[in-house]
């Protein structure tokens, strides 16, 4: 006798012998009382908590999504407006501290531009549903 391996190795054969069977045979039918035991399943308070459970959770898994791109597209907001426009062009030597006033004006910049990024996420998720 063969192993179940083996007949699914040979998929098409398998597969025709099956189709042959059902055509012989017909298809076997389902116990009378399962029809009315699904329903009466259906109907029991657990069975329905845990359908609602699953489509509150599927709710939850969209409001979580919609929260990442979101963010994403605030992120990718404050980067477009926070880089500059134009590259600066080389400039001769620029004196020390000149260069640490720009430095801190980016960081400044940068700053509060996160500050603002925080605050908006933060409303976001202090909305009442």
């Amino acid at each position: 006798m063969r192993t179940e391996y083996e007949k699914i190795k040979d998929l098409d054969a398998y597969t025709e012998q099956i189709i042959r069977q059902v055509e012989a045979e017909g298809l076997i039918k389902a116990p009378a009382h399962m029809k009315q035991e699904i329903l009466e399943r259906s109907e029991r308070i657990d069975y329905q908590l845990a359908v609602a459970t699953r489509k509150v959770s599927g709710q939850m898994q969209l409001f979580f999504y919609s929260l990442k791109v979101g963010a994403a597209v605030v992120t990718a907001l404050f980067l477009l407006f926070m880089v500059p426009k134009e590259i600066p062009q080389a400039e001769p030597m620029v004196p020390k501290e000149a260069a640490r006033q720009q430095e801190e004006t980016l960081n400044r910049r940068l700053n509060n531009g996160m500050q603002e990024m925080n605050r908006m996420l933060n409303e976001m998720l202090n909305w009442k549903w």
